[in-house]
């Protein structure tokens, strides 16, 4: 018999890793653009399903987090730029992460 997953954190560390892979590949993006990324269609009952802009909070507290721990920094022109310390820590962890993933 298997026991239930004790760590409750585990998706808010499975976004905030996808969201820190998102700015490296793509520098500038802020809290708009993860909403359009991570929305979803919404269900209106009996009219039509539209799509619908994930919740800006989450985003914002992820890159907050993100900032706080200098993997990111806010562009000046608008959205977040990974630093060159948040790079080198990617790289390492990327360098250790199996190939069959």
């Amino acid at each position: 018999m298997s026991l239930p997953l004790s760590n409750f954190d585990l998706p808010f560390q499975i976004v905030t890793a996808s969201m820190a892979r998102k700015i490296y590949l793509r520098q500038g993006i802020g809290i708009g653009g993860f909403q359009k990324i991570y929305g979803g269609r919404q269900r209106n009952g009996s009219r039509p399903p539209h799509f619908c802009k994930s919740s800006g909070a989450v985003s914002r507290n992820i890159l907050q987090e993100l900032q706080k721990m200098g993997i990111i920094d806010v562009d000046p022109k608008g959205g977040r730029l990974i630093t060159s310390q948040g790079r080198r820590d990617l790289d390492q962890v990327a360098g250790t992460v199996p190939a069959e993933f």
